[in-house]
């Protein structure tokens, strides 16, 4: 079974967190929780990003790490401009946002959500390759959802993300994306 993503693909394999202070939050995480190394984007966003279906420039910094097979995704605004998290900010405050996972074909899966009732929030490209979409989970759900674009570029990604966690010693527990992404011709 491939776990490109930590888990069979087409199972939830991230929980995202909206965090006021993301250093504050990988502290956390990794003091009580054991989690880590923290790969992070320190400004994404702005190109090629939609929020409810218009050009968007809102910027943003993620970190992701794995605990076990589950990924954790921390974001932070950059700016107080329309995106999904201010709107989650003045729906719901801090904590959590949305679940993830991968699918084989996006535009289906997006179909088949629409079909649902799910409303497209927010569409970006991924770093490395790929793309996501982030849609209204409703007023049922504890969040959003994001569909993860299961191409070969994201695979690699989650895949290293997950392979540093593997026998993580607690060394060096912030790193730059950027060693993902050079390191993205080496990954199996």
């Amino acid at each position: 079974m491939d776990e490109s993503f930590g888990q069979p693909v087409g199972a939830a394999f991230q929980m995202a967190y909206f965090v006021p202070d993301i250093e504050a939050g990988m502290e956390w995480w990794t003091a009580h929780l054991g989690v880590g190394p923290w790969f992070v984007i320190d400004r994404i966003g702005d190109t090629g990003v939609t929020y409810r279906g218009k050009p968007a420039n809102a910027e943003f910094r993620i970190a992701m790490a794995y605990s076990g097979h589950l990924n954790i995704e921390l974001i932070q605004t950059l700016d107080d401009g329309p995106s999904i998290y201010k709107e989650a900010r003045e729906r719901r405050g801090y904590g959590f946002h949305h679940v993830a996972k991968a699918v084989p074909n996006l535009q289906e899966a997006v179909a088949a959500c629409r079909a649902h009732g799910f409303v497209v929030l927010h569409h970006s490209p991924t770093p490395g390759g790929g793309q996501v979409y982030i849609l209204d989970g409703g007023d049922d759900g504890p969040g959003m959802i994001e569909l993860v674009e299961d191409v070969p570029a994201t695979r690699k990604v989650f895949t290293a993300v997950r392979r540093a966690s593997m026998g993580w010693d607690g060394s060096n527990p912030r790193r730059d994306f950027a060693e993902i992404l050079a390191g993205l011709e080496t990954v199996d």
